[in-house]
């Protein structure tokens, strides 16, 4: 329902836009369906239609369907148009901010195109990664505390002889239910806050960390219930992950870079 009022306000905007005069007017040779008063209904207009919900290759029940709905919108357009009806401030803006977005979105998706992540690449971060990870897995338990105080406390209780298990649950019970505390799994070095990973590589299975872990997420009692050597994942397998994290990192440098170009002033 959302989508379809979505689409209904694209359209009646754009009719508005044309009744106002603005040039807004996106060319469409693909062939007409439908026409009302003139105004056509294509093929290309029900491919949209099923796009914006997901569906790429609608069935003829679905370009019926859609057929239907976009005449019922065009008939409101042209009696918006008839009554002289306009857009709101607020609808206007909002309008903006769509195309903004979808342009925007354009943009990155261009630059990616332009600027590839090649093959080199890709094993160049594989290789880095396998190298840091080192084969290694750590089963890691942590509690984690806003204040270092807290987490001073929790290991003077350790160093009193209170065993951690006892604490842990302790912990979750005054704690409630947390995600990411307690028993987080196994997981590699690149898994968890980098303030973790010499703890990690120093403590021996069953014991625990001597001093906070100070993270962006608060201060943490680290113990390390065991470790593990693992076969890392091949190249083929690792591939689109890291094609993913590359681009990610090259969009979010790209952002930086037009920020930096850009003249921005904060009105105070």
């Amino acid at each position: 329902m959302r989508i379809l009022l979505f689409i209904s306000f694209f359209v009646l905007i754009s009719a508005c836009q044309q009744h106002n005069g603005a040039d807004n007017t996106v060319v469409d040779n693909s062939r007409t369906l439908v026409t009302i008063d003139d105004q056509p209904i294509t093929e290309q207009m029900v491919r949209v239609f099923w796009l914006n919900q997901g569906v790429d290759q609608p069935n003829e029940t679905q370009i019926s369907e859609a057929i239907k709905q976009l005449t019922e919108q065009q008939l409101l357009v042209n009696y918006a148009k008839k009554q002289g009806i306009t857009l709101s401030l607020e609808q206007t803006i909002g309008y903006q901010q769509i195309k903004q977005k979808a342009l925007a979105q354009q943009a990155l998706q261009q630059y990616l195109i332009d600027n590839p992540i090649t093959e080199a690449d890709m094993k160049a971060e594989y290789e880095r990664v396998i190298k840091e990870v080192k084969d290694q897995q750590f089963h890691v338990r942590h509690l984690l505390f806003k204040d270092e105080i807290d987490a001073l406390a929790a290991l003077d209780e350790l160093a009193a002889g209170t065993d951690y298990a006892k604490l842990e649950q302790a912990y979750l019970q005054s704690h409630g239910q947390m995600s990411n505390v307690g028993d987080i799994g196994w997981v590699n070095i690149k898994q968890v806050p980098e303030s973790f990973a010499t703890p990690l590589q120093e403590l021996q299975p069953g014991h625990y960390y001597q001093q906070p872990v100070i993270s962006q997420f608060g201060a943490h009692v680290v113990y390390l219930e065991d470790q593990r050597t693992v076969a890392p994942p091949t190249f083929e397998e690792a591939k689109e992950g890291i094609k993913r994290s590359l681009q990610e990192r090259q969009i979010s440098r790209f952002k930086q870079l037009l920020e930096f170009k850009a003249d921005i002033n904060t009105t105070p």
